[in-house]
């Protein structure tokens, strides 16, 4: 009698969990969307809920390499005199230095539109960066490093920021 309800019970976990995997999981997906589409008509404009959507649906982070690995490995020309590869952070005899490329942590919905933040190679805390004025944290492409306390911001090409605007607010924060 024991076996029987043994396999009573394994037969309904079985069952309970393909109505979660079935219908919950989209039940949820579907509330989600619900919600977001709420947000979206009172004015959040910048949700984003499709990793949050695709892990829900057992969806997989696509396998092979990652732009940030691509952008931080040593290009085969990249040599010296000797023909050994030169390393990322030391100049070429054309003085050109490779960078270390790190990504940029996207804003969410409770950080400041007005910073940055990334953290450097070989840092322990991340580094914000005040962005000037009119430029927002979705508006920025890339955060050069020239030396530790002087950078420069580049704006996506979709930012309703124009270059002209960008030179602009260089001119006035370089007093020129």
């Amino acid at each position: 009698m024991r076996e029987f309800w043994a396999a009573v019970w394994e037969h309904l976990k079985a069952a309970a969990h393909w109505v979660v995997i079935k219908i919950g999981a989209p039940g949820v997906a579907l509330l989600i969307i619900i919600g977001a589409v709420i947000l979206v008509s009172l004015g959040c404009k910048e949700l984003q809920i499709g990793g949050l959507i695709g892990k829900l649906l057992g969806r997989k982070d696509p396998d092979g390499p990652k732009v940030i690995d691509v952008a931080n490995s040593i290009p085969k020309g990249r040599v010296d005199d000797k023909g050994n590869l030169i390393p990322i952070g030391q100049p070429d005899k054309q003085g050109d230095t490779q960078v270390q490329v790190v990504p940029i942590d996207q804003p969410g919905l409770f950080s400041n539109p007005d910073h940055v933040t990334f953290t450097p190679p070989g840092a322990d805390k991340p580094t914000v960066v005040k962005l000037p004025e009119g430029v927002k944290a979705k508006d920025v492409a890339q955060v050069v490093v020239v030396q530790p306390d002087v950078v420069v911001v580049t704006v996506k090409d979709t930012s309703g920021v124009t270059p002209g605007q960008v030179d602009d607010l260089l001119k006035k924060y370089a007093g020129g």
